[in-house]
C-alpha cells in the first residue's frame, strides 16, 4: 500500500472516548489469535524490509522492547506516513493513541511502556491489534474495496469519492487550488453522462426491436378465421374418409362373392377337363381295339376340335376371370394406399395440434384417438365393420364430437392471446412514457450539478478573498510590532501588551478563517451528498424499470413461444 492516499497526515479527534476494556486480553487463546493476525499483517506488508528488523511469531508472545517499538512505529506510520518519532516511546504512545481515538487508554501507562512485556503484554498486544484493524480499513479504502451495500453501477460514487479524497489531501497539504480535481470530476461526469445516454439509446433500440418482433408475431400468428377454415376442412375430410371406408366395405363384400363364384367355375372347369381327358383315353383305347374307319376318325377329330375349342373358350374365360381378379386386387390396394395416406395425414395433424397421442396436452378427455389400420385386406377382416379396421374407434360418434369441442377451445385461446397482445402493447407504451420521464429527470440532474458547481466556485472565491485579506492584515500588524520594538524602547511594556492583544486578535482571525473554511466544506459536502442521493434515486428507478421491462419481455417471449407450439398447425 502506498502512502499517497494519506500523505496529508492522520487526522482524528483529539478527545478519545474512554471505554471499559471488555476484551479478554489476559486469555492465552485470545492472545494467540490476535498475535497471529498482527504477525501475518506485518509480514504480508513488508514490515521487515521497511524497518530492517526481523520478527518471528515468538516476537508477538514475548517481545523485546525493540520489537514493540519497531512494530508500534511501523503500524502508526501506516495511519500517518508523514509523522516523525522524536521522543522516547513511553512519551509518545499514549498521546498518539489518544489522537487516534483509541477507546481503552486507561489500560496504558508510561511506567509499563518503559519495559513492555510480562503480565501486562496482553493489553499492549490488543492495542497493536487495534492499530492493525484500523490500518486494514485504510488499506481497503485506498484499494476501493468498500464493504458496503451499494448499487451495481458505482461509477458516479467513485467520481465523487475520488474528487473529495484528492481535494481533502490537497487541503491537508495547504493547497488552495482544486481546479485540476474539479476538471477531472467534470470530465468524468461528462463521460458518465455520455455512457448513460448511450445506454438509454440502446434501450430505445431494444424497445423498438421488441415492438417490431411483437408486430411480426401478431402478423404471423394464424387468424381465428383460418383456424376455423382448417377445422371445417378437417371435419369435411373426416366425413369423406368415413364415406370412403363404407364404400370399401360394400365393395369388399362384392369382391368376396365374385371370388367365390370364380373359384367355383375354375373347379368345375378342371373337373370337366379331367373328365374329357378320361373320355379321350377311353376313346383312344376303343379306337385301337375296334379299328375305326377314317370317317370315324374324322368324326373323332371333329369332336376333338370341338372339345379343344371348348377348352380354349374355358381357358379364355379363366384368363378373363384372373385378369378381372387382378384388377380388383389392384383397385383394392390403391384404396388401401389412399386409406393409409389419409390416416397418416390425420395422425400428423393430430400430433401437431396436440390431440395425439393419449395424454397429449390438447387430447380431449385424455382419450386415445390415434387411428391404426389392422390389415384391412386380410382374410379375417373381410366383411368386418369400419371401426374394427381402425382399432375400434367410432369416427362419426366419438372422434368428430371431440374434435369439434377442441375447435371451440382453440377459438377461445386465440381470443385470449389477442387480448394478451393488446395488454402487452399497452404495457410497452407505458414503459416508453416512463423512460421519457427518466430522461427528463437525468437532464434535471445535470442542471442541478451545474448549479452546484457554480455555487461551489462562488464559495471558493469568497473563501480565498477572505483568506487573502486575513494574511494582509496579519502582515501589516507584524510590521507595526517590529517598528514599535525598534523605535520605542521606553514603552516596551506597553508594546508587549499591545503585541499580546495583536496575537490574540490574530488567533481569533485565524480561528474565524478556519470556521469559514469548515462551513464552506460542510456546505460543499451537503451539496455533494444531495447530488449523490438524487443520482442514486434516479439510478435505482432506472434499474427498477429496466428489470421490469426485461421481465415483461421475457414473459411475453415465453408465452408467445408456448402459444406458437400449442396452436400453430404448421
Amino acid at each position: 500500500m502506498t502512502s499517497g492516499g494519506r500523505g496529508g497526515g492522520f487526522v482524528a479527534s483529539s478527545t478519545a472516548v474512554v471505554l471499559k476494556d471488555t476484551r479478554p486480553t489476559r486469555d492465552r487463546g485470545y492472545q494467540n489469535v490476535i498475535a497471529n493476525s498482527v504477525y501475518e499483517y506485518l509480514i504480508n506488508n513488508n514490515f521487515e524490509l521497511d524497518m530492517k528488523h526481523s520478527i518471528t511469531p515468538k516476537s508477538l508472545k514475548s517481545p523485546t522492547q525493540k520489537d514493540f517499538v519497531m512494530m508500534f512505529q511501523w503500524l502508526y506510520r501506516r495511519l500517518d506516513p508523514g509523522y516523525r518519532f522524536t521522543k522516547s516511546i513511553e512519551n509518545e504512545v499514549i498521546p498518539l493513541m489518544k489522537i487516534a481515538g483509541y477507546p481503552y487508554l486507561d489500560t496504558l501507562s508510561k511506567s509499563q511502556l518503559v519495559a513492555v512485556g510480562g503480565q501486562n503484554w496482553g493489553a499492549y498486544l490488543a492495542m497493536l491489534y487495534w492499530l492493525v484493524e484500523i490500518a486494514e480499513a485504510f488499506d481497503a479504502f485506498d484499494n476501493k474495496d468498500y464493504d458496503i451495500d451499494e448499487p451495481e453501477d458505482t461509477g458516479l460514487n467513485h467520481i465523487v469519492i475520488n474528487y473529495i479524497t484528492k481535494s481533502y489531501s490537497a487541503f491537508l497539504q495547504n493547497e488552495d487550488d482544486y481546479s485540476e480535481y474539479e476538471g477531472e470530476m467534470r470530465t468524468a461526469f461528462e463521460e458518465r453522462i455520455a455512457a448513460i445516454r448511450t445506454m438509454t439509446d440502446e434501450y430505445d433500440k431494444q424497445k423498438h426491436k421488441f415492438e417490431e418482433e411483437l408486430q411480426d408475431m401478431e402478423h404471423s400468428a394464424p387468424s381465428l378465421t383460418a383456424l376455423q377454415n382448417k377445422s371445417e376442412a378437417l371435419e369435411s375430410d373426416l366425413a369423406k374418409f368415413q364415406e370412403y371406408i363404407d364404400n370399401m366395405e360394400k365393395r369388399k363384400t362384392k369382391w368376396s362373392t365374385m371370388l367365390e363364384n370364380i373359384s367355383e367355375e375354375l373347379s368345375a372347369m378342371e373337373q370337366e377337363f379331367t373328365r374329357l381327358e378320361k373320355e379321350k383315353l377311353s376313346l383312344d383305347e376303343k379306337i385301337a381295339a375296334q379299328g375305326l374307319t377314317p370317317v370315324d376318325i374324322d368324326n373323332i377329330i371333329g369332336q376333338r376340335e370341338q372339345l379343344s375349342k371348348a377348352l380354349q373358350t374355358n381357358d379364355a374365360k379363366s384368363s378373363d376371370v384372373n385378369k378381372k381378379l387382378q384388377e380388383r386386387e389392384h383397385l383394392a390396394q390403391q384404396a388401401l394406399d389412399s386409406l393409409e395416406t389419409a390416416v397418416q395425414k390425420y395422425t400428423g395433424l393430430g400430433y401437431r395440434i396436440g390431440v395425439l397421442p393419449a395424454g397429449a396436452p390438447n387430447c380431449p378427455e385424455s382419450k386415445n384417438f390415434e387411428i391404426s389400420l389392422s390389415a384391412p385386406l386380410s382374410e379375417e377382416n373381410l366383411g368386418a365393420r369400419p371401426n374394427a379396421i381402425v382399432n375400434g374407434l367410432e369416427l362419426r360418434h366419438e372422434v368428430r364430437p371431440a374434435l369439434q369441442k377442441f375447435r371451440i377451445e382453440v377459438a377461445a385461446k386465440v381470443h385470449k392471446a389477442q387480448d394478451e397482445s393488446i395488454r402487452l402493447q399497452s404495457l410497452l407504451d407505458r414503459v416508453a412514457e416512463v423512460l421519457a420521464d427518466k430522461r427528463d429527470q437525468l437532464d434535471t440532474l445535470e442542471a442541478q450539478i451545474s448549479a452546484a458547481k457554480i455555487t461551489y466556485d462562488e464559495a471558493f472565491e469568497t473563501m480565498t478573498s477572505d483568506a487573502s485579506s486575513s494574511h494582509a492584515e496579519i502582515e501589516k500588524l507584524e510590521r507595526k510590532i517590529q517598528a514599535m520594538r525598534i523605535g520605542v524602547q521606553d514603552g516596551r511594556l506597553q508594546l508587549e501588551q499591545r503585541a499580546e492583544r495583536v496575537v490574540i486578535e490574530y488567533d481569533h482571525m485565524q480561528h474565524a478563517a478556519e470556521l469559514v473554511r469548515e462551513q464552506m466544506q460542510r456546505k460543499i459536502s451537503d451539496y455533494i451528498e444531495k447530488i449523490v442521493g438524487f443520482k442514486l434515486h434516479v439510478q435505482a428507478e432506472l434499474e427498477e424499470h429496466e428489470n421490469f421491462v426485461v421481465d415483461e419481455l421475457e414473459r411475453q417471449s415465453k408465452r408467445s413461444t408456448g402459444d406458437d407450439m400449442s396452436h400453430d398447425p404448421s
